[in-house]
């Protein structure tokens, strides 16, 4: 038998006066609550209430026990609520991160985080936006910096920080003497890229600012940066990047014509979760200065 949730019962009938205000005031139906009562009876050897039409009293023996009842809730209160206190301060925030952030944005990011976390722990997941939102959901993460736009039901986030993103293009295309460079001169190359499957409105968003210029894009698969550059690399592809150090030898780094090619992100959280809105603000602000910056504290 859970002790602590029948005296929790004892206490409302004995409050109460009534099995119907009790059983509303807990939140449950009179049946199951008149039954836990008799099973604490039973459990006890005591009656504890004189039953009437009218309502109901508190026997002797219940009058008695009633004290200890509420003290020992009172206690069994103050036990948890120090435990989930402690246990707060000793748990580490799981940040989740797009693979697009700039890896020098990841450490800032991670530094705030722990500024603003009790334990000073932080554990970082780089997963695709899809990925992140389903895990908020789950509980698997509890904070996740995604690319905008997103489906977010049932989640809190704050407003959308964008950067500005950086074409890289093989050092030996035409492309690559012009800065800042028009879309229309990346003929021939392909775009390397996340697949659509990781984040779906994004994906679509970036490629609509190609198709009003008459580009339909081939992509290459890039799961992150680094592969981006690869490819770059390789002569295979173009690619956008909002990491200012990324760079390589064969690569050009140039600005992009159509200024409206940004990285939008979002910082999000569980609608239930227990992560407070300062450390989302936090994170959004370390965004926006890196934004402001292109090197967020350097």
């Amino acid at each position: 038998m859970n002790l602590l949730l029948h005296l929790e019962f004892f206490i409302a009938v004995a409050e109460e006066q009534h099995f119907g205000r009790a059983a509303a005031r807990l939140g449950m139906t009179q049946p199951p609550l008149s039954q836990g009562i008799k099973k604490l009876e039973r459990e006890l050897g005591v009656t504890l209430f004189h039953r009437g039409s009218k309502g109901v009293a508190l026997t002797a023996g219940g009058q008695a026990l009633l004290p200890d009842a509420l003290e020992l809730v009172r206690q069994a209160r103050r036990f948890t609520a120090t435990a989930r206190r402690r246990g707060s301060q000793e748990r580490s925030l799981r940040l989740g991160v797009m693979p697009k952030v700039p890896t020098s944005l990841v450490a800032d990011l991670v530094s705030t985080v722990r500024a603003a976390t009790p334990s000073g722990l932080v554990e970082v997941t780089i997963a695709p936006s899809v990925d992140l939102i389903e895990q908020l959901g789950s509980g698997a993460v509890d904070v996740a910096v995604v690319e905008h736009p997103a489906l977010v039901e049932r989640l809190v986030g704050t407003d959308v920080v964008s950067l500005p993103l950086t074409l890289l293009v093989p050092a030996t295309h035409p492309a690559a003497k012009h800065d800042p460079c028009e879309l229309s001169r990346l003929g021939g190359l392909r775009i390397a890229s996340p697949p659509r499957a990781d984040g779906p409105a994004a994906y679509d968003l970036q490629g609509d600012a190609f198709a009003r210029i008459g580009i339909d894009l081939e992509a290459v698969h890039a799961p992150d940066d680094r592969w981006a550059l690869a490819s770059v690399a390789a002569g295979q592809a173009f690619a956008l990047t909002a990491d200012p150090d990324l760079s390589a030898p064969g690569v050009r780094r140039v600005r992009p014509g159509d200024a409206s090619l940004r990285l939008r992100l979002r910082c999000l959280r569980a609608a239930s979760g227990d992560v407070a809105d300062s450390v989302l603000d936090a994170v959004a602000e370390r965004i926006t200065r890196f934004a402001e910056t292109g090197r967020g504290r350097r």
